[in-house]
């Protein structure tokens, strides 16, 4: 009889969120070849959290040592040791592995440095000096591009594959409306301020109308801002990919991402992307046939409008799920 391996994942972001981190290793996961791995979670749900005042979509687990302690006991013979993000969760478990001698992989996902800059003003160089911290004995660090690995070089570094789900695929194109002269810009993910969703407001292109698909702390503030912006909420699987279809452009306006779901799913639907050119979108975006990167969202828009859409399918058909799970258990093998 087959003994499965066990892989274990810590992880501070985890269902209900909806984010990047989310999507990456549930899919992950979903993939893996569960005949010879079992994969456990310790996640948010497992603890006590709390929600973070100015950011209320964001909880935060309260996991001491000494209860990271008792569940990694609890989890029994493990093969490998995976801790998904810096935060309590993933800091417990960093904390009593390396006590215990164990050794384990970690993951960069989010430039929180750039972040908490950005909304709290928290100098660059203590939350930088954390995260080395963190990543410090760390087998390997998985990153999601080549670029993000170039920008942490004093770091062992392996990328974490992507793919693209099942539902976004570029079937007949979608329309939310019944004027054929009426182009519509995307936005999809968390309505915050790290995300520089702003700038997306700010696009003028006669002729156009924008759409935001997500929730976020700085929604209502935008609302108010720009009445011609149009906020539908969160959006999933069929109904989702209906927006991506229904999008002439979707538009990528941060600056602080390391990758970008979204502009997969996206391109997945046949639709060319827009974006500064900036870690993310330079790992993806091809100018000239899946979308346009620069110094201008709007320009980059315009450009946008050119583009084939079987050419945008076609450069990333052959991201699989599948693909990035074997290419995830080869790595932490």
């Amino acid at each position: 009889m087959l003994i499965k391996k066990k892989i274990v994942i810590f992880t501070d972001a985890w269902y209900p969120q909806v984010n990047g981190v989310v999507t990456t290793y549930s899919n992950l996961i979903q993939h893996i070849d569960h005949d010879i791995y079992d994969v456990d979670v310790v996640e948010p749900s497992m603890f006590s959290t709390f929600n973070i005042p100015f950011y209320k979509e964001i909880q935060l687990s309260w996991c001491t040592k000494n209860r990271m302690h008792e569940i990694i006991k609890e989890l029994g013979t493990v093969y490998r040791y995976h801790i998904a993000t810096e935060g309590p969760i993933g800091y417990a478990a960093k904390t009593v592995l390396d006590s215990m001698g164990i050794g384990y992989t970690t993951a960069y996902h989010t430039k929180f440095p750039e972040y908490l800059k950005r909304m709290m003003l928290i100098p660059h160089r203590l939350t930088r000096s954390y995260i080395n911290h963190f990543h410090k004995k760390s087998r390997f660090v998985f990153v999601p591009s080549k670029s993000v690995a170039n920008e942490n070089n004093h770091w062992n570094t392996k990328i974490i594959g992507k793919g693209v789900s099942k539902y976004f695929t570029p079937r007949t194109k979608s329309n939310f409306y019944s004027k054929e002269d009426i182009k519509i810009l995307l936005y999809v993910g968390r309505v915050s301020t790290e995300k520089n969703i702003e700038d997306f407001c700010r696009i003028y292109i006669p002729g156009t109308h924008k759409i935001v698909v997500g929730n976020g702390p700085d929604k209502k503030r935008l609302k108010k801002k720009y009445p011609d912006v149009e906020f539908v909420g969160y959006k999933f699987g069929n109904e989702l990919a209906n927006f991506y279809r229904s999008a002439d452009v979707f538009v990528f306006p941060s600056k602080t991402d390391t990758f970008g779901n979204v502009i997969l799913e996206a391109m997945a639907c046949g639709t060319p992307v827009a974006a500064y050119d900036v870690t993310g979108p330079r790992d993806q975006i091809t100018n000239g046939v899946n979308g346009y990167m620069g110094m201008s969202l709007t320009n980059a828009v315009n450009k946008c409008f050119s583009l084939n859409r079987n050419d945008v399918y076609t450069s990333v058909k052959h991201l699989t799920w599948e693909n990035a799970a074997d290419n995830f258990i080869s790595d932490i093998d």
